[in-house]
């Protein structure tokens, strides 16, 4: 995996099949679990039609019971029952369904090939490995992803979306926490953690999901500012 760069369409990064392959089906996973956290309807791209931006309520929300989808969707106010109640019953459709269009805008641009069996992200311990499909997919066959800037701040939207669910599995709670597990990825030191009930392997491989997740993040976002800083630098020279 390379950092995304800026492009005269967007911004492009080149990803091996395998990671676009595992990144684009823990999206859709995340999207899934949203949509049942959250109650958006089963079955369809669009969960709310245009999904325009709205303040009204779609009908009485529901607070999420998995704790990560609480990350996603989490209380207004730790103080106030009400106020978190009545916020949640205005806003959360919408955040909700606006999370499972950028979620799925990521899994279509990368375009893998998905296995149902793999992963269920609603069982308390996710399992240690996907199975990565064979086939080409639309990212093209030298392994560029392409983002084009309309697009960029969904693609960043989900894979910090992702990176919430996947830390709350791993129990990853604090800045230090991710800290630690970035730097035993690195040094293939990841070990048990016999509290969650993971072994060494499922962390180890969920680690590198969370870590290489946060790569492509990072590096999409920092494209995204040295190009916005780029055009009012130019837009400031044609003055």
């Amino acid at each position: 995996m390379t950092p995304f760069r800026a492009t005269p369409d967007g911004y492009e990064a080149h990803w091996e099949e395998a990671e676009r392959t595992v990144l684009a089906e823990v999206a859709r996973e995340v999207a899934a679990l949203l949509r049942d956290q959250a109650g958006l309807p089963e079955g369809e791209d669009d969960p709310l039609g245009a999904l325009s931006a709205t303040t009204q309520s779609t009908g009485t929300a529901r607070e999420p019971e998995d704790p990560a989808a609480l990350r996603l969707l989490p209380d207004a106010s730790r103080d106030d029952a009400e106020v978190s109640a009545e916020f949640r019953h205005l806003t959360q459709t919408d955040l909700a369904a606006a999370k499972v269009r950028a979620l799925q805008t990521f899994a279509d641009l990368v375009d893998t090939e998905r296995d149902e069996e793999w992963p269920a992200w609603a069982d308390d311990a996710p399992g240690a490995a996907g199975r990565l499909g064979d086939d080409a997919d639309d990212a093209g066959d030298d392994g560029v992803v392409a983002v084009g800037r309309d697009e960029a701040r969904d693609v960043a939207a989900a894979l910090t979306d992702m990176r919430l669910v996947i830390a709350q599995r791993l129990g990853l709670d604090t800045d230090e926490d991710v800290e630690q597990m970035h730097d035993l990825v690195v040094a293939d030191a990841v070990d048990d953690d016999p509290v969650r009930g993971l072994d060494a392997d499922t962390r180890r491989y969920w680690g590198g999901v969370f870590v290489a997740a946060g790569f492509a993040q990072e590096s999409l976002v920092e494209a995204m500012l040295d190009d916005l800083r780029a055009r009012r630098r130019s837009g400031d020279d044609q003055r």
